[in-house]
Order: structure tokens, then sequence, then C-alpha cells
């Protein structure tokens, strides 16, 4: 079998009302947030319950918003580079190390399209910054695009695999006689 008709194609999804409210709410949120302040060291949460006392505001809420803070803080003060291959890497490493701890290859043509993408766009973007730098918000714009490739809500190098490697970069690697799906 062939290494692709193993892995599952991307569905298209749908978004409905309740889908976005789901993925937005705000107590889900915080409950999130609730727990993850539970694992933190005695001192930091006798800290944090003392400002929540002296602020009225929620834990979630104060954990959360500093936690929001220090990434815009990050996001803006460090070098962009740094930030590109932090958000870069970050969560597809996750991804990936986890799709194999599972063993499960269903998402493994989206995360070898990803990785060699995310390897093409390093190597060019010398060149690529220098000629589109002076685009506003380009920066941004490429830090949009790594988030559409990797997200796995839009799996978007899913997208550019069946849509762009399987038709014109397989042929071109096994010769035009080779049989396409």
């Amino acid at each position: 079998m062939r290494f692709e008709q193993r892995c599952r194609k991307p569905r298209a999804r749908r978004y409905s009302q309740s889908n976005i409210t789901a993925v937005m709410d705000i107590e889900t949120i915080k409950g999130k947030i609730d727990e993850v302040l539970v694992k933190l060291p005695e001192p930091a949460r006798k800290k944090l319950e003392e400002i929540e006392r002296t602020t009225g505001q929620p834990k979630s809420l104060l954990a959360g918003g500093g936690a929001l803070f220090g990434l815009f803080l990050v996001f803006f003060l460090c070098p962009p580079q740094l930030v590109f291959s932090a958000v870069g890497v970050g969560y597809p490493t996750y991804a990936s190390l986890k799709m194999l701890a599972e063993d499960k290859t269903e998402d493994a043509a989206m995360w070898i399209t990803y990785w060699c993408l995310f390897s093409l766009l390093k190597v060019v973007m010398g060149p690529l910054d220098f000629v589109l730098g002076f685009l506003p918000f380009y920066f941004y714009l490429k830090l949009v695009l790594l988030v559409w490739l990797f997200s796995p809500t839009t799996k978007g190098a899913g997208v550019v695999y069946e849509k762009v490697v399987k038709p014109f970069v397989f042929p071109l690697l096994v010769g035009s006689t080779a049989k396409s799906d």
C-alpha cells in the first residue's frame, strides 16, 4: 500500500455557530486555566490568592491575562526570526512526537509536508524578506501562514499535500509513468 493511501485525507470542516461558541466559551477557558493553576507551587498559589483578594478578580482571569501579556511582550519584542522559529517549531514538534508515540499514521503525510514546507520557508526566507520586507505586516502574514499550515483546525499542510504535492511534485519524483490516485 502506498504511503499516501495509508494516510487519511483531510476532510472539509463545516463550522456552525454552536461549534464556534464552544471553542470561544470563556468559562471553559477559565476552567482549563484553573486546572493548570492547581499544579502551581504553593508560594505561587498563595501569592495569586493574595492578588485575587486584593483586586477582586478571579485567579484564572489574572493568570490568563498575565500569560497573554507575557506572550504579547515576547511576540512584539523578540527578534522576528526567533518568533518565526518558535511558532513554527513549538506545536508542530509536539504534535509530530505525539503522533509517533501513539503510532497513528493518519496525519503523517500532513506533518511530513509541514516540515518540508517549514524547511523550505526557512531557506528562502532571507531573499524573500529582502524582496517583500517592505510590505506592511509581512512578518505577521508569514506567521499566519505558518499557523494555517499546522493548525489542527485548518490542516493547511494537508491541503498543500493534496492540491500541490500529490499532483505536481510526486510525478516529478517518480516519473510520468507512475500510477496516480
